[in-house]
């Protein structure tokens, strides 16, 4: 949310509205997954007069394998050009973009279900789905001595013979390394087992402590807590690690041959996470597992354009056109910003952003879908609103925007662990939230500038 956010509060504060994001992260996400699976192909179509008239296409060239930059590019030209388009319709035709961009909107979600109905479209069946799967798990696609570029869980499910024969290849102090891990994650998932049969042991007991209680049965009270405090368990053996066990986890560690799908989908920061289970034992989840693998690479992104927008709203004199653009329009041509450019440059951002969000979403499931991004647009102005995004343009920060979607995120997902309280209840806490935050940012707004 909060990479769209970005791209949705720079385009308020220029006194625009992008309601096609949703829809374009649907777009870019079905344009990636499409190409991923089905290649890429310029086509020309022309009228043919055989067997009657009808369309068909000549085909200019044709990919069939691209790579996760590949599909990137391409998808992000496609993006580019619809931000663009609907910016130049703005400017030119001075129509509201609120108008502009609902069109975009339903356009682009009719064009991502129509395309994904055509390509996905079986003997069997009436119509064509709206889901691209069966794309391969890209970000974890590895380089294996004797097996060459292969998928990650495929290389863990090879013959026991071709497994020993990699742990064969390892060096001493590497199967020495992963076997120590392993003793050790072993010995956390036993004892988190021993842990859980205790508390399943000693519940019966509880309760029939809680009941001599009640009931005032002294001598019953004393009897059930001397069992409670001498019970015990029999300690569960941790599993035996074994040559195959070895090989499956140096697999695990080996790095990805497609980098840039795994910066967009995988998660970073791993050796830190890592560290933190073994030896630290902080990230550790109640079954002795590790809890997290590494942060999502997405909030690195986040990060990076967060800093990005800063550096140019705040330090350069673009910063100073968006400002002036979204405060005040005629004053600001007549001062000699250009007034389109910067409108048209910041609906091509809004874009990016939609597309980069939906990079990281096919990248990390490998699937799509052509009702992704529902109502992101809404999310992302929200976020922006809650951050102190006057509506009206001409004021706001990033800083703002960052802390609009870290409100926006906590409260969607608190929610839902409220005992007694449907999850749902989110929207109505967030809309009574984003007018509470509209009307204080107009008060705001006109008392910086009665001041003036």
């Amino acid at each position: 949310l909060g990479i769209i956010a970005l791209g949705a509060g720079l385009l308020i504060i220029a006194g625009e509205f992008d309601l096609s994001i949703g829809s374009m992260i649907g777009f870019a996400g079905a344009c990636m997954a499409m190409i991923l699976r089905w290649g890429f192909a310029v086509v020309i179509p022309y009228l043919s007069f055989d067997g009657g008239v009808h369309i068909e296409f000549f085909t200019l060239f044709y990919i069939s394998d691209v790579s996760p930059i590949g599909a990137i590019l391409i998808t992000m030209c496609f993006t580019l050009f619809f931000g663009w388009l609907q910016g130049y319709i703005v400017v030119r035709s001075g129509l509201p973009s609120f108008i502009v961009t609902l069109g975009g909107l339903f356009f682009l979600r009719g064009l991502t279900e129509v395309s994904l109905r055509s390509f996905n479209h079986r003997p069997d069946q009436v119509k064509g789905a709206t889901t691209v799967t069966e794309i391969p798990d890209i970000k974890n696609i590895i380089h294996l001595p004797g097996h060459g570029e292969i998928e990650r869980e495929a290389a863990k499910a090879l013959p026991e013979t071709d497994l020993m024969a990699i742990v064969n290849a390892l060096p001493a102090d590497k199967v020495a390394s992963i076997t120590d891990r392993l003793q050790y994650t072993y010995q956390r998932i036993a004892d988190a087992k021993t842990e859980i049969m205790a508390s399943k042991g000693v519940r019966p007991l509880e309760r029939a402590l809680e009941n001599a209680i009640n009931s005032g049965n002294d001598s019953m009270v004393a009897t059930i807590q001397d069992k409670i405090a001498n019970f015990k368990v029999t300690p569960v053996v941790p599993k035996s690690v074994t040559d195959i066990d070895v090989a499956r986890a140096y697999i695990d560690s080996v790095i990805t041959a497609r980098p840039v799908a795994n910066f967009f989908g995988g998660d970073i920061l791993e050796p830190v996470f890592d560290w933190l289970y073994y030896p630290i034992d902080w990230n550790t989840n109640n079954f002795g597992n590790q809890f997290a693998p590494g942060l999502y690479s997405c909030v690195m992104i986040w990060v990076l354009l967060s800093l990005l927008c800063y550096i140019v709203l705040s330090r350069t004199q673009a910063g100073n056109w968006i400002y002036s653009t979204g405060g005040n329009l005629n004053a600001a041509k007549a001062n000699g910003v250009p007034t389109d450019k910067v409108k048209i440059s910041l609906f091509m951002f809004s874009a990016f952003c939609a597309t980069i969000f939906a990079t990281c979403q096919v990248f990390e499931v490998n699937t799509a879908d052509a009702a992704k991004g529902n109502l992101k647009e809404l999310e992302a102005i929200a976020a922006a609103v809650i951050g102190g995004i006057v509506m009206t343009g001409g004021f706001g920060t990033i800083l703002g925007i960052i802390v609009g979607a870290f409100i926006f995120g906590i409260a969607k997902e608190a929610f839902f662990y409220i005992p007694g309280i449907d999850g749902s209840f989110y929207r109505v806490f967030l809309g009574l939230v984003i007018i509470a935050s509209a009307l204080l940012n107009e008060n705001i707004r006109k008392r910086i500038m009665g001041t003036i």
